[in-house]
């Protein structure tokens, strides 16, 4: 009897000698714990919830004022509250069963989880280089697929205030073609006006080009503009515009590979990612088949 005493508290003894650390770690983290929770400061209650300052603080950084800190903590608590009050009153009118919520849920996280998977997946594997040889072969073969939403234009664009040196010469350097006035109208330009475009190659849209010029009256103004080499000036209190278009396209025409070179490369990218999917999903389906990873219990029979 001794003997099989003596047995127990040896045994005991290497048990408590073994998993001391163990313990000592679980009493740690217990106390670590203990202490968070007593120092987490009250923000808000609904009822029987309560919104602890902990849960705020990944919404802060270093570089935040403490006014932008109070606002954003404010704006937490007030959206906070509102929410409960909302979920709460919802939850007590709504028959949760009938809403069928872990597999909504479920489904929810499998979409989560397959977005971020698939981001990844595609940021690794995507080729973003986009020749233009590649872009160019695109626009041809879908350029119908390109329509303009809006009247582009290619021309000469300035906008000069009215007390600038030499505005009235500015239309007959326009008309000519010598190149001494050429460089006089480049040097006026830069050296005075507040807004140049003498890149009369680079297609620009028509209405941004306009908006809050006198030129923007109304639509029939707009399509007077449209007239090939017609030179146009037009001013309000503080601006003269003068404008020279040199070519346009209208809405509802192909507009030029130029003008939706870089829609193209993004739809070119576009279905380079739909392609990634798509390989992803087949080749995580053809893994798991190969390794017997799934089991299909009906048949056709």
């Amino acid at each position: 009897m001794i003997r099989k005493i003596f047995y127990i508290l040896g045994m005991l003894s290497i048990l408590l000698t073994s998993g001391c650390d163990k313990i000592s770690k679980l009493f740690e983290k217990a106390v670590e714990e203990g202490n968070i929770q007593n120092s987490r400061i009250p923000l808000a209650r609904v009822n029987d919830k309560v919104l602890y300052d902990t849960e705020l603080k990944n919404l802060f950084t270093d570089r935040m004022t403490h006014k932008d800190s109070v606002n954003i903590r404010d704006r937490y608590i007030n959206n906070w509250v509102r929410r409960v009050i909302t979920l709460e009153k919802a939850a007590a009118q709504v028959d949760v069963e009938k809403l069928d919520l872990q597999r909504r849920l479920d489904d929810y996280k499998f979409q989560l989880i397959m977005h971020e998977y698939e981001r990844e997946y595609i940021a690794s594997n995507l080729d973003t280089l986009v020749t233009d040889a590649q872009i160019k072969n695109y626009y041809t073969k879908n350029s119908e697929d390109f329509i303009l939403k809006s009247n582009i234009v290619k021309g000469i664009f300035l906008r000069y205030p009215k007390n600038a040196p030499d505005l009235n010469k500015i239309t007959k350097w326009l008309k000519s073609s010598k190149e001494k006035d050429k460089e006089k109208l480049r040097s006026s330009a830069f050296a005075y006006a507040d807004f140049v475009h003498l890149e009369d190659s680079v297609w620009l849209d028509l209405d941004e080009l306009l908006f809050g010029t006198p030129f923007m009256k109304s639509q029939s103004d707009i399509t007077k503009l449209l007239k090939r080499d017609r030179l146009w000036e037009a001013s309000d209190e503080s601006n003269t515009f003068i404008y020279q278009i040199k070519d346009y396209k209208i809405v509802d025409q192909t507009p030029p590979l130029q003008f939706v070179s870089n829609q193209v490369k993004n739809v070119i990218l576009g279905k380079r990612k739909l392609e990634l999917r798509s390989e992803l999903d087949t080749k995580l389906y053809d893994d798991a088949t190969k390794n017997n990873e799934y089991e299909i219990y009906v048949s056709d029979n």
